[in-house]
C-alpha cells in the first residue's frame, strides 16, 4: 500500500526538512548521531503510518513476542486483513456501503 502526497504537500515537507537540517547541520551530520537519527526516521515513519491507518506490523511483532509468546503471529497478509476487517467492519462480504 502506497501513500501518494499531493506535490503542494510534497513540496512543503521538503522545506520542512530542508529547514530542519540546515538549523541542526552540525548535529544531524555527526557520526555519533546516526543510530539517533535512525531510531528519529523510522517513528517518524511508524508515526506517518498510523495516522493514515496503516497499522505497524513489526510494533505487532514485538507485542506477540513479549505478551503471548505461546501464540503464532499472523503473517503479514493476514495481519493486515484482520486490520482491515477490524477498521471496515462491512468489509468482510464485500464492500457492500462506503467505510467513511
Amino acid at each position: 500500500m502506497e501513500f501518494k502526497i499531493p506535490k503542494s504537500g510534497k513540496a512543503v515537507m521538503v522545506k520542512i526538512i530542508k529547514m530542519t537540517i540546515m538549523a541542526q547541520k552540525d548535529v544531524l551530520l555527526s557520526p555519533k548521531n546516526w543510530s539517533r537519527i535512525a531510531t528519529l526516521w523510522t517513528r517518524l515513519q511508524q508515526s506517518f503510518r498510523l495516522m493514515v491507518g496503516v497499522p505497524d506490523y513489526e510494533t505487532y511483532l514485538e507485542h506477540m513476542r513479549n505478551h503471548h509468546p505461546d501464540l503464532i503471529p499472523m503473517d503479514v497478509k493476514a495481519f493486515f486483513r484482520h486490520c482491515v476487517d477490524a477498521r471496515y467492519p462491512s468489509a468482510k462480504g464485500g464492500m457492500k456501503k462506503c467505510p467513511c
